[in-house]
């Protein structure tokens, strides 16, 4: 298994801290991600493409300028080079026949089903891992695999969980009414959903395991065996009851192939559903996104200190360096992942926040 790389000497540091931290425990500090602006001038491809159509999809470009950005920077604290193989959050429900509209930064799924009855036929059709969509994600994965060098992490692309699957399939609210008319047509079609997520990610371990690579996702955590977030954005629309009887067994469901995982809970609505996800015994940790215009993180410190309270670690967003000092100070070391959105001019102002992470944390544990 890899554990050092050429643009991330001490990878296996990181590592460590890591994999305390899915149990909740400290090593020398929490793991810190910090971002430094770019040392090097990019050096890839420019995109001739006629359309974002033909540019999202075309992989040899995908893979070389993503590796020339990944060149640019110097990964310091527990940020890791990983290449993201990526089509968009959308492409599991291209297994079961839809569409993608591409934008500059990301896609979306053309609905499909347009009365509740078309339900029936995504239970009889068959999944088509070969469409170009999903074809170009294994491209992308064995291309960027095969040029690592030695380099970089590939991680795991964005693959949408059961609910959010039939969400891109049947615009959302629609959905919300096929819950109440046809409950059990819905339970049958959301497995079926939870099974392309199934096979999308094992499809997609596999491939990284066999290089020597553990598991990275777009939540830039890591594990050496199977990781991945387990996430449901279509629930901030229904009620408690409504997530616990038809989208929590399918979330657990999901989580059966993987051995570390975390939450992706989205929005201040989502939060109505914290409790069921601290009663989950094998969920490893919540990711708690408060959204634009509800930060910073330290607003958010009573919902970190429920998380860890319940055994759960938690990813924190924190706006900038006195927001992270800010939410360690408040909730302690254990249990935290402090992501820092804004970048340092240097590595050598990176190095000093993270002097202080290590200093706050060790008087954290005397106290």
């Amino acid at each position: 298994m890899i554990r050092h790389l050429l643009w991330k000497p001490e990878f296996d540091k990181t590592i460590d801290r890591f994999a305390a931290w899915w149990h909740c425990q400290v090593l020398d500090r929490p793991p810190t991600s910090v971002w430094v602006n770019p040392a090097r001038p990019y050096a890839g491809p420019a995109s001739s493409h006629a359309t974002l159509r033909q540019r999202w999809l075309d992989a040899e470009f995908f893979v070389e300028s993503a590796i020339a950005h990944l060149a640019q920077h110097d990964f310091v604290g527990d940020s890791f080079p990983v290449f993201w193989p990526n089509v968009g959050p959308e492409v599991a429900a291209t297994m079961l026949g839809c569409d993608l509209e591409f934008s500059e930064t990301t896609s979306w799924s053309i609905p499909i089903v347009q009365e509740p009855e078309q339900w029936q036929e995504i239970l009889s059709r068959p999944l088509n891992f070969d469409n170009v969509y999903w074809q170009t994600v294994e491209r992308i994965t064995d291309l960027a695999i095969q040029r690592s060098q030695g380099r970089y992490i590939v991680g795991i692309t964005d693959i949408h969980d059961s609910y959010d699957i039939l969400a891109a399939l049947r615009d959302p609210q629609n959905l919300c009414l096929d819950l109440i008319d046809c409950p059990q047509l819905i339970r049958q079609v959301s497995r079926r959903a939870a099974d392309v997520f199934i096979e999308c990610f094992r499809r997609q371990y596999a491939k990284v395991s066999a290089a020597g690579m553990g598991c990275s996702t777009w939540i830039r955590a890591y594990h050496e065996g199977p990781y991945y977030v387990p996430s449901c954005d279509f629930w901030c629309m229904v009620s408690p009851q409504i997530a616990r009887e038809f989208i929590y067994p399918d979330i657990l469901y999901e989580m059966t192939p993987l051995e570390r995982s975390i939450f992706h809970l989205d929005g201040p609505a989502a939060l109505r559903h914290l409790d069921l996800l601290l009663e989950t015994p094998n969920l490893n940790g919540v990711q708690w996104v408060y959204g634009a215009g509800q930060g910073p993180a330290a607003r958010w410190v009573d919902v970190y200190k429920r998380c860890v309270e319940a055994g759960k670690c938690v990813h924190v967003l924190a706006e900038d360096a006195a927001d992270a000092l800010a939410v360690l100070r408040a909730v302690g070391p254990r249990g935290l992942w402090l992501d820092v959105s804004g970048a340092f001019d240097s590595v050598e102002d990176a190095n000093a926040f993270l002097k202080q992470i290590e200093r706050d944390s060790c008087q954290s544990a005397k106290a």
